[in-house]
């Protein structure tokens, strides 16, 4: 929670407090029945939500007009804010949130219910104060720390407050009628019951209106912002290429639908992750994030499958550790409280993918809407990666992944890339393969055979080393550098390397071993000696197993 938001949630609590103070005397009910009955009530009433235009409503404030003509609205306010933070599926940011505004608004229902002019109106005012402190409380909020257009949620204000009014007027009937009888309660009850049916169905109704008004802007958007794609490709030749990128990213974030964005392209010779262009991003912060460059291999472990959503990567908050160095947020913006609602330390990467190779990869940061992505903005974002690559692959960043070698190098290459990452420690894992009785497999099935499983090895580790490193062939052996964060994930992939080929070969078997930089040695001879002290160590156990240092 920012520093912005406390002080907002005090001043709610501050003028509440105020509000209260003007309302004495206090009045609480002491009867033990009706207190527990409506805390069971109300706690159960929040977990019922009336979603109107995007915003979350509980039904607890219907809950409140009801139970008022039986227990005190202090004592209803009471019983209201003890249940709230009994909520499990809420952070506590949100549920500080909700007591400060439930706070302020029973305080000026209170106020207003003190100061009825005549006692049956009493509920009316109490509504009349609650749902029009909800209204302003939102139109402050919304704007302020969702910067959500407000427009959006002008009509679903005045809804509630009139659905909130309706409901006081027939809670009302009971202090009309000539005196207190059990059919009186029931038919009041069940007119408000008919209230609730309308209720519903008149939600319902607004929720379809405000899907289709949503409907209508993307499409209205869309429409306008794809014709301005020819514009910004024409610029190519005549503009710079960083000018170009950023027209084209700020013409994707408006028409996806976000107000951040962040072009990265992966500089394999270097290793590092390349800011590019940028959108919704001050120039000072730009320049902040040009001077930290991740490495591709850190970077590369955010896109994980669980994370995949149809070509795209997902990452929910707290899903993966992230280091703070390179997690920047571009806008201090609070949630919508809705289950969907995008989290400011939620992540969307759109991979940019070349010849079936990541060379980059856009991150795309607060959307509009305040909601995570959806089919319609994933679809739009693959659409946009496909165009930042045709053009990137023509532009002066091509170098940064068309010149570097491919997965399969030479040895002078591959112990020169060693070298040059233990002089930067960076960290790295290092496999040594090697197939077992090679010699005999070649004598016994000829040299052909022997020549078909060392194209199948190499054609495993291509599809699986593919941007996490490279190797290189000396005879039947291979030898592997991997960019991995840990020397688990090194051997998973050289195990899947080894399946492959034992599911085509059964009866091929592959040694290796596997050594992490720094944590098994801190040279490259020492790096080569403890690979090769345990290849020997499988072979002598009966070949066929991958040892781990």
């Amino acid at each position: 929670m920012t520093k912005k938001t406390l002080i907002f949630v005090f001043s709610l609590f501050l003028i509440g407090s105020v509000s209260l103070f003007f309302s004495k005397p206090f009045v609480f009910s002491y009867d033990i029945r009706m207190i527990i009955a409506s805390l069971i009530a109300m706690f159960l009433a929040q977990y019922i939500e009336i979603p109107i235009g995007g915003v979350r409503f509980t039904a607890k404030p219907f809950l409140y007009l009801f139970l008022i003509p039986f227990i005190t609205p202090e004592t209803v306010m009471f019983l209201s804010l003890l249940t709230i933070p009994l909520v499990k599926k809420i952070p506590w940011q949100t549920k500080l949130l909700r007591l400060a505004f439930e706070f302020l608004q029973f305080s000026v229902g209170i106020f207003f219910f003190k100061h009825a002019i005549y006692d049956y109106l009493s509920l009316v005012y109490f509504a009349a104060g609650y749902f029009a402190t909800n209204v302003i409380l939102s139109f402050v909020y919304i704007p302020f720390f969702t910067k959500t257009n407000l427009k959006n949620y002008l009509s679903v204000g005045f809804l509630v407050f009139l659905l909130g009014l309706y409901a006081s007027l027939i809670v009302t009937t009971l202090y009309i009628l000539p005196e207190v009888k059990l059919t009186y309660l029931i038919f009041t009850f069940l007119l408000y019951a008919v209230f609730l049916v309308q209720l519903h169905y008149t939600v319902t109704a607004q929720v379809w209106y405000q899907e289709l008004k949503y409907e209508q802007d993307e499409i209205k958007r869309e429409i306008e912002n794809l014709s301005k794609i020819p514009a910004v490709l024409e610029e190519l030749g005549r503009e710079d290429v960083d000018k170009v990128l950023s027209d084209l990213l700020e013409v994707s974030c408006k028409m996806i639908g976000f107000s951040a964005a962040l072009l990265n392209l992966f500089d394999y010779k270097s290793g590092r992750v390349v800011r590019v262009a940028k959108y919704g991003i001050k120039d000072e912060d730009f320049e902040m994030l040009k001077s930290r460059q991740p490495q591709i291999k850190d970077t590369l472990v955010l896109m994980q499958s669980r994370f995949d959503s149809g070509g795209v990567y997902f990452i929910p908050k707290g899903s993966i550790n992230l280091d703070q160095t390179y997690v920047f947020r571009p806008l201090e913006y609070a949630m919508l409280d809705v289950d969907n609602a995008w989290d400011p330390d939620d992540l969307f990467l759109v991979p940019l993918i070349y010849n079936n190779k990541t060379i980059g990869y856009i991150s795309f940061d607060k959307p509009i809407n305040g909601l995570r992505p959806a089919k319609r903005e994933i679809e739009l974002s693959k659409f946009f990666a496909w165009q930042f690559v045709q053009i990137v692959k023509e532009s002066k960043y091509r170098g940064f992944f068309l010149s570097y070698y491919p997965e399969e190098t030479t040895v002078s290459e591959l112990m020169e890339e060693i070298s040059k990452a233990i002089e930067m420690k960076r960290t790295f894992s290092f496999v040594y393969l090697d197939i077992d009785n090679f010699d005999k497999l070649n004598l016994e099935k000829g040299y052909a055979f022997g020549d078909e499983i060392l194209r199948e090895i190499k054609k495993s580790l291509e599809n699986e080393v593919r941007n996490y490193g490279f190797y290189t062939r000396i005879g039947d052996e291979f030898m592997i550098l991997l960019w991995t964060k840990s020397k688990s994930d090194a051997m998973i992939l050289v195990q899947k390397v080894i399946e492959n080929v034992k599911e085509k070969y059964p009866y091929v078997s592959i040694s290796g071993a596997v050594v992490k930089y720094p944590v098994d040695a801190g040279n490259l001879e020492g790096i080569l000696n403890k690979a090769k002290t345990a290849l020997n160590a499988s072979k002598k156990s009966g070949g066929g197993r991958l040892i781990n240092i």
